[in-house]
């Protein structure tokens, strides 16, 4: 199979995974803030945000992992060094884990003891979605992703319809317990494929040495990319009541829906770019993902629908979605095309420096804007201004991908035509507007990619059957 078939089913493969992952979540977000107390509701939310970080504790290994093994295929590692690499890791992992829960305890805080026993598991998990994206196994990927949001829906939806409580500890217990089913499962599931003995812990400290060192500055640039985008939370997390934690919280499981729509693009591109470099083709790419990056945006207009209707108590979110949706039209491309050429050409430690500063920018971002305007929205701004900043740094080294005027023209005047409509005007009235001048401004700016798209269309609507068929 030709690499642009390939791509072309990998996306495919986790566009289509990713619909029904949206339905359970769209079940879960909506579920728990519709029946839960803002208190526990804002627990579990405090939970998901200290899971979000647990990845810092491989210390790289999983992403050294990704670049050792990326490009690959699965038979061609030797069922020894993948024995090996996956042995280290769990005893590695689990000797962490040992001691994050001997200080979450001592902390007495029981959100991050949770965490902290969900280390293991977690990481895992994880060390999974690296596994199989970086040797081009999407579809393994996507029920990953199917698996732990359809089990996490159930969850909830048992815990609230039939048991229901209202007591977060029993909901964060029962997600610890999910995620550890998952990677036993996981586990299992490489077995059937490769044979590695799930009980066979064959440590080594050079695997683990060599992984670290290979993946260090790549889980840091990770992981600054994660506090890049975490930041607000914590800012309104330590400044603002537990009322706007809630409500920002609500916003950002709601701009997480747009993972369905940048996985496909994020997780097959690695893979991608690692086997083909044609700048000429990365423009195309490009100029594809900046358009979808305009387009899928504009679900942020059904949510304010349901705001408006069903969930009045947390309408005060819907601006601090419309800007967190508003950053995410540079996100995508920023994660889509420019992470992963950092990484398919072994530029980690630009790509580490790079972020440190774009860090910094975005904690004085938000610190201006709290400063300015004393309310949650303000660090959703800091949020968008702090994209703007990275989406100019990539193109500093990347000086061969240039936009022409037609491609900043497009991309700002979208950004603020959708803030607008979002802002200022209902729900239905602001997300027509939008997408109609979006449908304009793509076909006489972006003509190539729009035919493109609208070409596209019958390979979405026949992918379904395609892949059944294995073609």
């Amino acid at each position: 199979m030709s690499n642009k078939k390939s791509l072309k089913k990998g996306m495919l493969q986790i566009l289509f995974a990713n619909i029904l992952n949206m339905m359970f979540s769209i079940g879960t977000n909506f579920l728990l803030p519709k029946f839960l107390s803002i208190d526990s509701y804002s627990q579990i939310k405090t939970y998901q945000l200290y899971i979000t970080y647990v990845a810092i504790l491989h210390l790289g290994y999983n992403d050294g992992m990704y670049l050792k093994f990326g490009g690959k295929n699965l038979d061609d590692i030797q069922h020894d060094e993948l024995q090996k690499n996956i042995s280290t890791v769990v005893v590695f992992q689990a000797i962490v884990t040992i001691g994050s829960v001997w200080i979450a305890f001592l902390l007495k805080d029981t959100a991050l003891l949770m965490a902290a026993v969900a280390i293991l598991p977690q990481n895992m998990i994880a060390y999974f979605k690296n596994f199989y994206q970086a040797v081009g196994e999407f579809k393994k990927y996507s029920r990953i992703m199917n698996l732990t949001t359809g089990l996490t829906f159930a969850i909830n939806l048992f815990l609230i319809g039939i048991i229901k409580t209202d007591e977060y500890v029993i909901y964060l217990i029962a997600y610890v317990v999910l995620s550890t089913i998952l990677w036993m499962m996981l586990e299992y599931s490489l077995y059937k494929d490769t044979k590695v003995n799930l009980f066979l812990f064959k440590f080594s400290w050079r695997e683990l040495l060599n992984n670290i060192s290979a993946g260090i500055l790549l889980l840091l640039g990770n992981f600054s990319s994660q506090l890049l985008t975490g930041m607000d939370r914590w800012f309104v997390k330590g400044l603002m009541d537990t009322v706007a934690f809630a409500q920002y919280s609500f916003a950002v499981s709601m701009e997480n829906f747009l993972n369905v729509a940048v996985t496909p693009v994020s997780v097959t591109m690695y893979n991608y770019f690692c086997t083909h470099d044609d700048d000429e083709d990365i423009l195309n790419i490009r100029e594809l993902v900046i358009m979808f990056a305009t387009i899928i945006v504009a679900a942020a207009f059904p949510v304010k629908f349901i705001l408006e209707i069903f969930l009045n108590q947390y309408i005060d979110s819907a601006p601090v979605i419309f800007f967190l949706f508003s950053a995410q039209i540079f996100y995508i491309v920023i994660k889509g095309v420019y992470v992963n050429l950092y990484k398919a050409r072994k530029m980690q430690k630009l790509y580490f420096s790079k972020l440190c500063g774009i860090v910094a920018v975005g904690f004085v971002f938000n610190v201006i804007c709290y400063r300015l305007y004393h309310m949650k929205e303000s660090f959703a701004v800091g949020t968008l201004l702090s994209a703007i900043v990275w989406f100019f740094l990539c193109q500093l080294d990347f000086k061969k991908l240039k936009y022409s005027i037609r491609h900043y023209f497009y991309i700002f005047v979208e950004a603020g035509v959708f803030l607008f409509t979002g802002l200022f005007l209902e729900s239905i009235i602001g997300g027509i507007l939008y997408l109609v001048i979006t449908i304009i401004l793509a076909k006489y700016l972006m003509p190539s990619a729009f035919n493109r798209v609208w070409a596209m269309r019958k390979m979405i609507v026949s992918g379904t059957h395609k892949l059944k068929k294995g073609e």
